[in-house]
């Protein structure tokens, strides 16, 4: 097994049809994380995420890093084997039910990943994760309402281009293509 990339079983993919497993290998690719940390993020109970991580490790798709003592209690944190997964040869072998399986867990990761965002945002009106932010604002839907939104938007498009152009114009072609990016979305929808 590489460090860079891993080809999957069947058996593999089978491990993964579970949601929490798809959450937790999904945060475990951003960065290590600790069974406590991972329940707390998960809403889920230690003994849980615990089942789930013994699962991805048996299966060789995560690794423990390392130990840590807090008080009387060692934390083992975990993370990937392997960040560049390949599924699609073991993907053909798999029987038709076990696709499913697979395809529903996925549905359920992102209904899950919705959900918590959902309660975050009724809760304090924003989600914020470690790649980026979420900011919801609701109000009235009216014409003049959405009119000012738009004009708001238009602003905001406006001095994004000015803020891109701005530093696009001090770079070559080379460092703009290696530089990170931030993706900015706006949005208007019915809540």
């Amino acid at each position: 097994m590489s460090a860079e990339r891993l080809e999957v079983s069947p058996s593999q993919i089978k491990v993964l049809s579970d949601p929490s497993r798809l959450r937790i290998l999904t945060m475990l690719f951003e960065r290590e994380a600790s069974i406590s940390g991972l329940a707390k993020a998960l809403g889920l109970t230690p003994a849980t995420v615990h089942h789930h991580l013994h699962k991805l490790r048996e299966a060789g798709l995560i690794r423990r890093t390392r130990q840590e003592q807090r008080g009387n209690l060692i934390e083992t944190y975990y993370t990937m084997a392997a960040k560049d997964i390949e599924t699609s040869r073991a993907w053909n072998e798999l029987k038709d039910e076990d696709k499913v399986a697979y395809r529903l867990a996925v549905l359920g990761m992102l209904k899950g990943m919705i959900n918590a965002a959902m309660n975050a945002i009724q809760a304090r009106g924003t989600v914020e994760w470690e790649v980026g932010r979420l900011q919801i604002y609701r109000l009235p839907y009216r014409r003049d309402v959405i009119q000012q939104v738009e004009e708001i938007m238009e602003d905001a498009r406006r001095r994004l281009d000015r803020l891109e152009s701005k530093y696009e114009s001090g770079e070559t072609e080379e460092e703009h293509e290696r530089a990170p990016h931030v993706a900015v979305v706006m949005t208007t929808m019915p809540a």
